[in-house]
């Protein structure tokens, strides 16, 4: 059977999803023993949407007002881990899904109510300006909380597929059948590429020598951008208020060699103590311990003209 253009790469694209939603069932929970469950069972069904709404797409040999469905859904489910991580610290997050996430869903989805008014017969589906206006200020609320982080590109990319996932739908585009199947292709291939890159990103090992980093780190690309400057601040008054020989800064812990040993070991203390505090609400204290346990900062080096041996990374930066 001849393919063209369009219907080739919508065949691409409802392969590489599916080969998303195969990864996603094979991996298992990867935010286990955090407070981002319900982020990831809204990520598996937005995989799962991907993957139906491409199938979908490839397999029919014109557009319907079925797939104009499927794909505004795709969009809408697309966002909700982003916004869902937004509600990860508990005891809101038990909640945020029925009170913000499904309320959000009935908002953007209110094209696809109205439509579905008419059923039996199923009319095309059109967005309109205000509801795309939502859409947009939404996907760059979620997709910015991971701007600075590891996941940056997976973000930024996840924002891009959302938008061509709802360009056919709009009532200011005049697509054809061919330019809709092209536009929905384009979607699906980015939304790959975001998946792929960011279960890269994933699967990387941080380089940070020191376990205060990589704690810190590990939690900042986990909860993004909103979270971690909060706790940020949190932790530099009260390193402040208590003069501790460190500040956290976005590059990391910065510590100051000339102090004394006993200062240096208290602020360790403090820190390692504040840190479990201020993270009580997003992870559990096995997430903690893995992060200092595996840490390559367990290396002891010692300080110049001392014998006391400190974790390497603590005096890689002096506190101007």
């Amino acid at each position: 059977m001849h393919m063209n253009i369009p219907e080739l790469l919508n065949f691409a694209g409802a392969v590489l999803t599916t080969l998303m939603l195969v990864l996603v069932l094979a991996v298992g929970n990867p935010v286990r023993r955090t407070s981002l469950t319900a982020a990831w069972r809204w990520g598996i069904t937005a995989v799962l949407a991907w993957s139906l709404t491409t199938i979908g797409t490839a397999w029919a040999s014109r557009g319907s007002p079925l797939l104009d469905q499927l794909w505004l859904w795709t969009a809408i489910l697309t966002i909700c881990p982003l916004i869902a991580v937004l509600g990860a610290r508990r005891p809101a997050s038990r909640v945020w899904s029925w009170f913000i996430l499904l309320p959000l869903m009935a908002v953007l989805g209110w094209p696809a109510f109205t439509v579905m008014w008419h059923w039996p017969v199923l009319v095309p589906l059109k967005v309109q300006a205000p509801i795309g206006v939502g859409f947009g200020l939404i996907t760059l609320m979620g997709m910015g909380n991971y701007i600075g982080t590891r996941f940056t590109v997976p973000a930024i990319l996840a924002g891009i597929a959302i938008f061509l996932a709802l360009v056919p739908l709009s009532t200011r585009a005049a697509l054809n059948r061919e330019s809709t199947q092209l536009v929905h292709a384009a979607a699906s291939l980015v939304a790959a590429t975001a998946f792929f890159s960011a279960l890269r990103q994933g699967l990387r090992t941080g380089a940070e020598e020191s376990p205060y980093d990589r704690l810190w780190f590990d939690f900042r690309d986990t909860f993004g951008i909103v979270w971690s400057v909060r706790i940020q601040d949190r932790l530099n008054e009260t390193a402040e208020k208590e003069a501790w020989c460190c500040r956290l800064g976005p590059d990391g812990f910065h510590w100051n060699p000339v102090v004394s040993t006993e200062h240096r070991q208290e602020t360790r203390d403090r820190l390692e103590h504040a840190l479990r505090w201020h993270l009580r609400r997003f992870v559990d204290p096995e997430w903690i311990d893995e992060r200092f346990m595996s840490s390559a900062a367990r290396s002891a080096v010692f300080l110049p003209g001392t014998n006391d041996p400190i974790p390497k990374g603590e005096n890689k930066q002096q506190i101007k």
